[in-house]
């Protein structure tokens, strides 16, 4: 029993602070400079993660964050034609809850954050930063901290952004940045991630996103892959898009994942965009895997405009 708990918890601090898959995280986990990087005007996001480790045992998160953004405008013309001119600059406001819960005693925390992010658009790119305080607390501590991030973007993403909003994006955030490295066994310590995703020009129906995610807090962890996004040649009734992706991850898991959009019939309505995962442990190439497996499940409600273009990726 003594080493089963010991077990525990070299795994909570080595794998506590990365909860989240690469190919469909959170946008307020995975940068604080993605909120309220939409086109839409709000977003409300669920995600939960299951990870069962190989000697039992089983850790749950669960997210769920609202933010929406604010278009800075100007007055322009006269003479009586007066007209709105986007400045290029764009405020982003969100909030997000970030809880952990065990069959384990001892390996619940909670954490609470406000974000805040600027970015504005150049002619052929967008560039941005974000911010988030928050509060983290266990029944045995509590603490204050911070996380930032930078994020940078070209072409836009017009009729599907639940996966990226731009063509070609790269971001950089800092987490629990007043921590330590390895804080404590239990709450997350300082943490660096670096993601970015590109988009492959379609083929026939299909569009194609590769992309990865390296993070540092003490030790290394990555993951890289891909998906691809099918469209109908015509909008159906009530859902447009479907998804498949495949990707490694370092602690030798196989992520397996699907998603598919649904919405209202009229052409502004809301949507309802669900995903699901699987880490499947590569026990095939006796590879040996960190813990056994993980699935994750999410959701993102947004309002929606339809684009009636059989170009969905705006090329």
């Amino acid at each position: 029993m003594l080493i089963f708990l010991l077990f525990l918890a070299v795994s909570f601090s080595s794998f506590g602070q990365q909860p989240h898959g690469i190919f469909w995280s959170p946008e307020l986990r995975l940068n604080p400079a993605l909120t309220g990087v939409m086109t839409g005007k709000w977003r409300l996001m669920e995600h939960h993660r299951s990870q069962t480790f190989n000697q039992g045992g089983t850790l749950h998160w669960n997210t769920i964050s609202a933010d929406f953004r604010k278009d800075i405008i100007k007055k322009s013309g006269g003479y009586g034609l007066v007209m709105d001119e986007a400045t290029g600059n764009t405020f982003g406001f969100g909030i997000m809850d970030d809880r952990r819960r065990s069959d384990s005693t001892g390996a619940e925390y909670i954490a609470d954050y406000f974000s805040f992010s600027y970015r504005h658009a150049f002619k052929k790119s967008t560039f941005g930063f974000g911010i988030q305080p928050g509060y983290m607390r266990s029944e045995a501590e509590k603490k204050f901290d911070l996380n930032a991030g930078l994020l940078w973007g070209s072409g836009t993403i017009y009729c599907w952004q639940e996966d990226q909003i731009f063509k070609n994006q790269i971001g950089i955030a800092a987490y629990n940045i007043l921590s330590d490295w390895a804080d404590t066994a239990l709450m997350p310590g300082r943490e660096v991630q670096l993601h970015a995703g590109f988009l492959i020009k379609k083929v026939e129906q299909f569009n194609f996103v590769v992309n990865g995610l390296y993070r540092y807090n003490g030790s290394s962890d990555f993951a890289f892959g891909t998906y691809a996004i099918f469209f109908p040649i015509v909008h159906y009734a009530y859902w447009d898009r479907a998804r498949l992706g495949l990707h490694y991850r370092s602690s030798n898991h196989l992520t397996w994942s699907a998603g598919l959009r649904f919405y209202g019939r009229g052409r502004k309505t809301f949507t309802l965009d669900g995903t699901i995962s699987y880490d499947m442990p590569m026990k095939f190439l006796d590879f040996e895997s960190k813990y056994k497996n993980a699935w994750e499940i999410g959701i993102v409600i947004t309002r929606f405009e339809k684009c009636w273009s059989t170009d969905k990726c705006g090329n």
